[in-house]
């Protein structure tokens, strides 16, 4: 036993240096010269350098990590707007001693960054593309890259292309990955990387970013004594907030902030109280359930507003983070029946965890309410 505790202090003090394991080999950079003068430059990138650079970072991966990770996804999609902007400003075809910007680059996503922030994928390159035409016939081209790249081993290949004759087998050839040409998203593999997105956003929109509506669905369970009672609560609040989420997102109703999120404290804060006073659910509780449902679905309106919804797939990505949305709330509930599971049907159930707790949530809301009006 003390060989492991001290095996795991070991691994302990070292994790920082594990979860760091980054090379600073050169980043592999391949332009592919095509036919009609056109041309495929791929870079592979490690991502979280590439950003510790750009920001000036001066702590460590891990911390690094941590940051990234409480971006929201505007703050993450600015972050990577703007070194995207910058890579292409700064990479450069020299053709005839004349300065040209090369096509766009893409690849540096939002869900790209986000697979690098776990630590089994954080070594995996980004694979930035950018595919474009020559201005004129090239006769001598040169590249320079963004000191953001640091060191670039670059090669430069250009397409082969041999006969193979009918019933005989090709040449050999080998299949470098380094060396392959970066295939575009199917559109089936386009929508499901939005509709997981989306889901992603309104799953983390209620856990671990949504205070407000964790405490709004605890307050729920916590009167629920029978499992009939949490879904009566449950699903009064789920269809209000699926109405006027998509009412507002499409702009038929459209509350200012300043309004929806002191009324939303509000809510919190009746439903806390109502614990306290009553045992079961009263005959008005379902009603104004739904009425506050009403308004936490503008809440949902306003954050989806804020993250953009593409025109091509608008519904399916409205039903994502809706879909999301519930799993958070699933989550909590599941969470919370875990944590009281050994005694929420003994007697002290009530006085011991409903009472403290509803006053707890209470207080926080009201605290909230205050600090939204004034």
């Amino acid at each position: 036993m003390r060989f492991l505790q001290q095996a795991f202090v070991l691994l302990f003090l070292l994790s920082p240096y594990l979860v760091n394991a980054h090379t600073n080999e050169a980043n592999q950079a391949e332009l592919q010269l095509l036919e009609d003068n056109t041309y495929q430059l791929i870079v592979s990138i490690d991502a979280l350098h590439l950003l510790k650079r750009h920001q000036e970072f001066s702590g460590d991966e891990p911390e690094l990590i941590y940051y990234l990770k409480s971006l929201t996804l505007i703050e993450t999609k600015r972050l990577l707007s703007t070194v995207t902007q910058k890579l292409n400003e700064e990479t450069l075809f020299i053709i005839e001693e004349e300065k040209v910007m090369v096509a766009p680059f893409s690849g540096l996503t939002v869900s790209a960054l986000r697979e690098r922030l776990h630590p089994s994928s954080s070594n995996k390159p980004v694979k930035l593309l950018s595919k474009g035409k020559f201005p004129q016939q090239r006769k001598k081209v040169s590249l320079t890259f963004p000191p953001l790249f640091g060191d670039v081993s670059l090669t430069v290949t250009r397409p082969n292309k041999s006969l193979v004759l009918s019933g005989e087998q090709s040449h050999y050839f080998s299949l470098d990955e380094s060396n392959a040409i970066i295939r575009e998203l199917s559109m089936m593999e386009s929508k499901l990387l939005n509709i997981t997105e989306y889901i992603y956003q309104g799953f983390v929109h209620i856990l671990p970013q949504g205070l407000d509506h964790i405490l709004f669905v605890l307050a729920l369970f916590l009167l629920a004594t029978k499992t009939s009672t949490l879904l009566w609560q449950v699903s009064a609040f789920t269809l209000a907030h699926t109405i006027t989420l998509a009412l507002g997102i499409l702009g038929v109703i459209n509350l200012p902030n300043s309004i929806v999120e002191p009324l939303i404290a509000l809510s919190i804060a009746y439903v806390a109280i109502e614990n306290i006073y009553h045992q079961k659910l009263t005959k008005w509780r379902l009603p104004i359930i739904f009425v506050f449902g009403l308004l936490h679905g503008l809440g949902f309106a306003s954050v989806l507003v804020e993250f953009g919804l593409p025109e091509n797939a608008y519904v399916s990505s409205l039903l994502s983070f809706n879909v999301g949305v519930e799993l958070g709330q699933v989550t909590v509930i599941a969470l919370a029946l875990l944590a009281t599971h050994f005694f929420i049907n003994k007697p002290s159930y009530r006085q011991y965890v409903v009472i403290p707790s509803s006053a707890i949530i209470s207080v926080i809301a009201i605290y909230w309410f205050i600090e939204r009006v004034f």
